[in-house]
């Protein structure tokens, strides 16, 4: 379960023991949190309003809330948003990546990318997480957002992908890829280039950004196991699989993250599969999953699924999303995700739940159901 506010308290009246407790009883056995010394920013997902407390949020907090979890006996992941954080992007503004048209990012909404080569960025982000590992003592870490930029909520069925979805074409990156091949790439401006890269190089291109994307977990690990040996990566990872767009397989060319490559780095694997974001049917969780299974045939693979609606109005609107995700939806959209394979499911988010219950809905029955089944 995504737990990534204090909401159970500020608006449910619970202390931590008792939330925990609750946890239990619905049938969780891991929880996903946040923390204060590497926070995660406000999102399309993460609103202010989620993470209010009605008091100040302290280290202190964190480490009584993952306490309390521990006691309850759940398992506890905290969370950070490796390549999406504007606060240290700020201190690192040539780690803003470049797209195949030459473009800075510019982001998109409340999203803004960062270059996966900045070294400086990412040691930055390691020492946070080897004090998390270190002060707040959890059994793993949660990375989202470790990936090449891209704004996959609006990857629809209908999204026509371009070189401007395209990334990273800074000259760190084609710097270092050009030295690590050995190779003398073609003179003129940062699309020209680009485009040499895609045409001659493309397939060496794919598996280079995929490998910055293992070598950088490989990395935080090392640096958070020093403290916690026993530590364990989970990963949150592209649902796509490899036949969507007529076979583009975004997950790997776009993002970066190839499943395979991954698998001997990682110990979980998180598939978004936010079925009313990207307009998918139930039907779609099995070829999701298949598709992941066929590379991680030994490695927990988990489906996540939402609560409530989102990204239904302003820009977002249009879509074709859903408006509402019924209980029965919810239930449904659960078991076909069991029936196709995923070893588990993670729902986003608890505070649904809770407001669902507290306005006479059935979707916290629908949880416990799950989970005794």
């Amino acid at each position: 379960m995504k737990v990534y506010d204090y909401q159970w308290a500020a608006s449910f009246g619970m202390d931590a023991t008792t939330a925990a407790v609750e946890l239990v009883r619905d049938g969780i056995d891991t929880v996903l949190v946040r923390n204060q010394i590497d926070p995660l920013p406000t999102s399309g997902v993460d609103q202010e309003g989620y993470l209010a407390s009605g008091t100040p949020v302290s280290l202190a907090t964190d480490r009584a809330w993952s306490d309390a979890l521990r006691a309850a006996g759940l398992r506890v992941y905290q969370t950070t948003t490796l390549f999406f954080d504007p606060g240290l992007l700020q201190l690192f503004p040539d780690a803003r990546p470049v797209n195949a048209n030459g473009n800075p990012h510019v982001g998109f909404d409340w999203y803004l990318g960062v270059c996966p080569t900045h070294d400086g960025y990412l040691a930055a982000k390691i020492d946070r997480l080897k004090r998390v590992a270190t002060e707040l003592e959890p059994d793993g870490l949660f990375l989202s957002f470790t990936r090449y930029p891209g704004f996959w909520e609006n990857w629809v069925p209908d999204y026509t992908f371009n070189n401007g979805d395209r990334f990273c074409f800074c000259s760190r990156c084609r710097a270092q890829f050009a030295a690590d091949l050995g190779l003398d790439l073609a003179p003129g401006d940062v699309a020209t280039k680009a485009g040499f890269i895609l045409e001659v190089h493309g397939a060496e291109w794919n598996a280079w950004r995929a490998r910055r994307i293992v070598e950088v977990i490989d990395r935080i690990a090392a640096a958070a196991r020093a403290a916690r040996p026993d530590l364990e990566i989970m990963l949150n990872t592209l649902a796509f699989p490899a036949s969507d767009f007529n076979g583009l397989d975004v997950r790997r060319e776009i993002a970066a993250q190839d499943l395979a490559m991954l698998r001997g780095s990682v110990d979980r694997f998180e598939l978004m599969t936010y079925l009313q974001i990207l307009n998918r049917p139930d039907a779609w969780l099995q070829t999701s999953v298949a598709d992941a299974r066929r590379a991680l045939p030994d490695r927990p693979l988990y489906c996540t699924l939402q609560v409530a609606p989102l990204y239904t109005e302003g820009i977002h609107a249009g879509r074709g999303r859903a408006l509402e995700i019924s209980a029965e939806a919810l239930d449904h959209s659960a078991r076909v995700a069991l029936t196709a394979g995923a070893d588990g499911l993670v729902f986003y988010h608890w505070t649904d739940f809770l407001v669902d219950e507290a306005a006479g809905g059935c979707k916290r029955a629908v949880l416990r159901g799950l989970s005794s089944a």
